[in-house]
């Protein structure tokens, strides 16, 4: 009996060490390495709505401030306020890789938004999403019809 109860604790106490211990995307938050690569400010450079350009103006006033996991986003074509919003997850698995986002100030504050997003340079990073968070783009692209919401970000230095 003393014996199944010790087996019974080591299981129990294993599991739990693999829980804390198991690397931070395994259990779905975000992977810190590529975290890194999002910090900072970034200015927006170009931009696609719905498979239309977004007029200049809004795009030389677009901002993005990551720090942490935490998100600062002004950006006048989609929002008149400032968007805040923490990364919940960077999903590296997949081609081009998925990052979702909870909002906490904006559009569709409260709910987990997907986008997709790469990394031309360490300095130029582009990110695809659907506004109506009902589906994970595929591609970098903005069809007409589709909503989607295409923008390129190069660093500030």
């Amino acid at each position: 009996m003393r014996k199944m109860n010790f087996s019974g604790v080591a299981v129990v106490s294993l599991f739990f060490a693999l829980l804390i211990f198991a690397p931070r995307q395994v259990r779905g938050q975000v992977d810190a390495t590529e975290l890194k690569k999002f910090q900072g400010t970034w200015k927006m450079v170009s931009a696609e709505m719905d498979g239309k350009k977004v007029k200049d103006e809004h795009v030389k006033k677009s901002v993005m401030i990551y720090t942490g996991e935490k998100v600062k986003l002004f950006t006048p074509h989609q929002h008149k306020d400032t968007i805040t919003a923490v990364i919940t997850k960077l999903d590296l698995s997949k081609v081009p890789s998925v990052m979702y986002w909870l909002r906490d100030i904006g559009p569709n504050a409260g709910k987990r938004m997907p986008a997709i997003y790469k990394f031309d340079s360490p300095d130029i990073l582009q990110t695809c999403f659907d506004p109506t968070m009902t589906m994970v783009p595929k591609k970098f692209d903005t069809d007409e019809g589709s909503g989607h919401i295409w923008h390129t970000w190069k660093r500030v230095k």
